[in-house]
């Protein structure tokens, strides 16, 4: 169904206004009768297609803005400033402006401004080569500068300045041998003051112990002797260490 669409691919028509073209796609819709697929793909096609080719330099325009300006390169060179020379800074192609197919800017009913769209364009270029040539010509002003400033002439050493070098170095190196026995004798005399202060430190730490009371010897107490009453014939030898009762009696009944 795309079939009927060709002649908009193969002959576009840049010139007509936005009417005409919304009119003929719209007949050409109901004659074809596309699927809403096509609709929509001829649809973004003819409305977001805004990209246009570059030019040659020699390419006419389409109407000249003066009896000697009929191409881009001469309505370059009238629209350039005097001083640039153009044969350094002409670009190889004449890059145009992008505009889409249907474009309202001017007016729906209105045809487009062909010849607005080609001097915008060559004013475009224009810009671009000033800008090029002013950023070459800040870097030639920079360069020649630091051409012409002089470089600062380095005075030769004299005898004089190599003794004074000579004889301050001799004047540091004691001075920071003496700094470092200095530093070390710091070191150690600190230490040994540690050192001194410690065992006083830690005696002034601990507490007095009180003093020790002898003890008393303690003495062991014998036995007392177990009191007991004794017949007549008996003799007792507790209090010799033996736990025994001699008795010496006699009786007959026994």
């Amino acid at each position: 169904c795309t079939r009927w669409f060709l002649p908009l691919l193969l002959l576009p028509l840049p010139t007509a206004p936005p009417y005409f073209l919304v009119l003929f796609l719209f007949t050409l819709a109901l004659h074809a009768r596309p699927c809403f697929y096509c609709i929509v793909l001829l649809a973004a096609l003819f409305l977001s297609s805004c990209y246009w080719q570059s030019f040659p330099l020699d390419a006419r325009l389409s109407a000249p803005w003066a009896d000697d300006v009929t191409t881009f390169y001469e309505a370059l060179n009238a629209t350039i400033r005097p001083e640039l020379k153009l044969l350094e800074f002409t670009p190889p192609i004449m890059r145009v402006a992008d505009r889409c197919w249907c474009d309202f800017a001017s007016g729906a009913f209105e045809p487009y401004d062909i010849q607005k769209w080609e001097r915008d364009s060559v004013e475009r270029a224009v810009v671009e080569i000033e800008s090029e040539w002013k950023q070459r010509f800040e870097a030639e002003g920079d360069a020649k500068l630091n051409a012409t400033t002089p470089k600062p002439v380095e005075e030769p050493t004299t005898s004089n300045t190599l003794g004074s070098q000579q004889y301050d170095t001799s004047q540091q190196a004691p001075n920071t041998t003496r700094g470092a026995l200095s530093i070390f004798r710091s070191i150690f005399s600190r230490a040994l003051i540690r050192a001194e202060t410690s065992p006083t430190s830690s005696a002034a730490i601990t507490p007095p112990t009180p003093p020790e009371i002898p003890a008393k010897p303690s003495t062991v107490e014998p036995p007392s002797p177990v009191k007991t009453s004794l017949s007549p014939g008996q003799v007792d030898m507790r209090p010799f260490g033996v736990d025994l009762i001699l008795d010496y009696r006699w009786s007959r009944e026994a």
